[in-house]
C-alpha cells in the first residue's frame, strides 16, 4: 500500500496542521486546480485561497486553505500556508462578518489602492470559506484522521 501513497503535510506559521500518508491531494493553484498523486514530478507552485481535497483510505477530506506555496519532490507533498481549516470546522458566521468588514473597508479605501486590494483579498478568502462550508455542511466527508 505504501507505493500508492505519498506523505502530505500542511504547515502553518503556528504548527503542522496535517501530516499523513495520502492517496492524492487536489490544490487550488493560481494556474488552476491540480491533483498530486504518488510519484508526481517535482513542482513548486503558488496556491490560492480555496478548497483542498485530500484522498485518504478511499475517503475524501476537505479543507479551506489560504494562499501559500506547494512543494512536491516526488516522495512528499508540503503545503506552506498562512491558514487552513477543515471544511466542517469553518465558522460561517465569522466568515460572513469578515465579508462585511471587508466591504466596509473597501468603501472607505476607494482612493487607497493598497488598502482596497487588501480588503478585496480578505473578502475573497471569507467568501471562499463560506462556499466550502456550505458545500460540505450536509453529508460532506467527515473522515476521521489520525493527525496532530
Amino acid at each position: 500500500m505504501a507505493a500508492k501513497q505519498i506523505q502530505f503535510k500542511i504547515v502553518t506559521p503556528e504548527k503542522i496542521l496535517y501530516d499523513a500518508m495520502v492517496e492524492g491531494v487536489s490544490f487550488p493553484t493560481v494556474e488552476g486546480e491540480i491533483t498530486v498523486l504518488p510519484h508526481h514530478i517535482p513542482i513548486l507552485s503558488a496556491v490560492k485561497p480555496g478548497e483542498l481535497k485530500i484522498k485518504i483510505n478511499g475517503k475524501e477530506e476537505f479543507f479551506h486553505v489560504t494562499s501559500g506555496v506547494l512543494e512536491v519532490d516526488g516522495e512528499s507533498i508540503t503545503l506552506l500556508t498562512d491558514a487552513a481549516e477543515r471544511a466542517n470546522e469553518v465558522n460561517e458566521k465569522r466568515a460572513q462578518e469578515a465579508v462585511e468588514r471587508a466591504q466596509a473597508i473597501m468603501s472607505e479605501k476607494r482612493h487607497d489602492e493598497e488598502g482596497y486590494i487588501e480588503a478585496v483579498a480578505e473578502m475573497e478568502r471569507a467568501l471562499s470559506r463560506i462556499r466550502i462550508a456550505k458545500k460540505h455542511r450536509h453529508g460532506g466527508s467527515r473522515a476521521s484522521l489520525n493527525d496532530e
